[in-house]
């Protein structure tokens, strides 16, 4: 979360749309009036802004701070971003015995400052909250007020309705409510077009420059790739091309403008047959993006057009400095000695080249394999050559966690997973059996199911596929009471994703339905609740579930608060209560790393 103070007094005698020119920001005039009326005479000031990414949401928010010279809080979205995240910031405390202390987080903590000055509120790519999400602004964008529980009490945090601004951006992964729509008005925002990009290009670039870079932005906008350039990697290309450096212009596209393999097929396809610069000997498959960029004798630009220098652009491509900086040459690929002869079982498979290092990075980043004297085998897994390509595999299977972990990211992989988990029989088995596609193998030992999924919006697209099998130790039958029973769950997963977009996992459902069980105990049983109850503070630590609760029902309390006070610590409320009706609810409180116990 940051908050910053806006620098720039509002000018009565400028508009937001001078204002935004002024600091070479574009956007169209109707919009940018509609802005003004909303943020400086409206009653309730909130406004999504929708668009794909690059197109300036997050800057526009900041500049509409400093034109209303207001404090700043932005705070990120991230995917799974629940309400408590929203409500209270967790901080390191030497002073309390937890070590961990709960102060105001990004939502209360603006309402509290629009109490005495005014405050542009910004939840940065709201649509990786989690829907639960939306219920808690309803109150927050109707009344300027939200409810907060510190310390078992209630504290109302009222705003100042007149002095607050609240921002929610969106690249459209997720729907939101109807109701959370109803308070808000929808913005979207498109990118500029070309010759107002030309504009602010040729304010920083020599016009040869600026028309160069005006062309690659008009290319990666009409060849549909997943976002077009924006001013700020334009800007910074442009640098390097005044600047002189010896690297070929396909190369410093890469780098700075294209990211992904996939939009780069999609980019030479498209640049080998447009106007106006021609593509020169028919080739698309050659890595010399150069000769698309060769202007013929008139270059046809958006007015205002050039005149003098249209042949400097290849002039300034054709005497780039010889002087470069010596980098390392140490690759991956390079390293990898095993070739993958017929066909091989693995449990893991993902892509990588020397282009697109996502899954290598995030598997290191997310598990810290313990590396080896190669950096082709980290832990599990290692690199092989398949042909003329390369794979991250692994022989040994994914955990549930680690799936998790991997489907947070934004990268192709298919993969077998198989684990240990404790269900709750025959509920969550229920829930997977009735929320499956289509159900492949029924007994009371074993069930195999599958689940599809697919999503799309604004140029990003996510399928996963999930074969599921759950083997049990004990019976399953759909109309038992519930117990607890150990379960071995094995999987194959694949996961293909262009871009950042919302997903759904069934085996994610399976864990988030466990956080809320109704359980008959055993005595006999107690050492599989105990394993329950530490396998449910996991997943809730990894954000898997959204709490820990469940109702217990046993006749003999006693015995299981004995056990339970070995493993947790333990406050139980009325434990007469308790045993009299042989049940009880039982949280677990994460501030105080406690098992509430509480007749139900």
């Amino acid at each position: 979360m940051q908050s910053v103070r806006g620098n720039t007094k509002q000018d009565s005698r400028k508009t937001l749309y001078e204002f935004l020119q002024e600091n070479n920001f574009y956007i169209d005039h109707a919009t940018a009036d509609l802005l003004e009326k909303i943020i400086t005479t409206s009653n309730r000031k909130a406004i999504m802004l929708r668009g794909p990414a690059g197109v300036g949401k997050t800057q526009l928010t900041y500049l509409i701070s400093r034109y209303l010279n207001a404090e700043y809080i932005y705070y990120q979205c991230t995917y799974g971003t629940d309400e408590d995240s929203l409500l209270y910031r967790y901080i390191p405390s030497e002073h309390v015995k937890s070590g961990i202390k709960i102060t105001l987080g990004p939502v209360p903590r603006a309402l509290m400052m629009s109490q005495k000055r005014k405050v542009v509120l910004v939840l940065d790519e709201f649509d990786k909250t989690r829907p639960t999400a939306d219920a808690l602004l309803l109150d927050v964008l109707q009344n300027s007020r939200v409810s907060l529980y510190l310390d078992d009490n209630e504290t109302i945090i009222t705003g100042n309705p007149d002095n607050l601004a609240i921002f929610l951006t969106s690249n459209d992964m997720r729907e939101f409510s109807e109701p959370l729509l109803r308070r808000l008005i929808v913005i979207s925002l498109n990118p500029p077009p070309t010759s107002v990009m030309f504009e602010l290009l040729r304010r920083r670039f020599k016009e040869s420059v600026a028309l160069l870079l005006a062309q690659i932005y008009d290319d990666t906008l009409k060849a549909g790739l997943r976002k077009p350039a924006t001013l700020q990697e334009l800007q910074q290309l442009g640098e390097i091309l005044e600047s002189g450096v010896n690297t070929p212009l396909q190369d410093l596209l890469r780098m700075f403008i294209i990211k992904y393999d996939d939009d780069w097929s999609k980019y030479l396809q498209y640049v080998s047959s447009r106007e106006p610069y021609k593509f020169v000997n028919g080739n698309a498959n050659s890595i010399d993006v150069a000769q698309y960029y060769e202007p013929p004798q008139e270059v046809q630009m958006p007015q205002p057009q050039p005149q003098s220098q249209s042949q400097e652009t290849q002039q300034l491509l054709e005497k780039i400095s010889k002087i470069v900086i010596k980098q390392p040459s140490n690759s991956i690929i390079n390293e990898v000695k095993e070739e993958v002869n017929g066909t091989v079982e693995v449990t893991f498979k993902a892509p990588i080249s020397e282009n697109d290092f996502t899954m290598y990075t995030n598997i290191i980043r997310n598990f810290w394999p313990e590396p080896s004297d190669t950096p082709y085998i980290f832990g599990k897994f290692k690199v092989v050559k398949d042909g003329n390509e390369y794979k991250i595999v692994s022989e040994r299977p994914l955990t549930l966690l680690e799936y998790f972990q991997l489907l947070n990211n934004d990268a192709d992989f298919e993969g077998y997973i198989e684990d240990k988990l404790i269900l709750v029989n025959p509920t969550t088995i229920n829930k997977i059996l009735n929320e499956a596609h289509s159900i492949k193998y029924y007994s009371n030992k074993r069930l195999q199911v599958t689940f599809n999924y697919s999503n799309s919006g604004y140029g990003s697209s996510c399928s996963v596929t999930e074969l599921i099998e759950i083997e049990l130790d004990d019976t399953y039958s759909p109309n038992k009471k519930n117990t607890l029973v150990n379960a071995t769950i094995r999987a194959y997963v694949k996961v293909w994703r262009k871009g950042y977009v919302s997903y759904e996992s069934l085996l994610r459902r399976m864990i988030e339905q466990l956080y809320n069980a109704d359980i008959s105990v055993d005595i006999s049983n107690l050492d599989t609740l105990v394993e329950f109850i530490k396998q449910e503070i996991r997943f809730r630590k990894h954000n898997l579930s959204p709490s820990i609760e469940m109702t217990l029902r046993s006749g003999n309390f006693e015995k299981i608060m004995d056990v339970l006070s070995k493993e947790f610590k333990l406050d139980v409320k009325d434990i007469d209560a308790i045993k009299s009706k042989g049940v009880a609810k039982i949280y677990y409180n994460e501030y105080y790393g406690t098992l509430e116990v509480r007749p139900l």
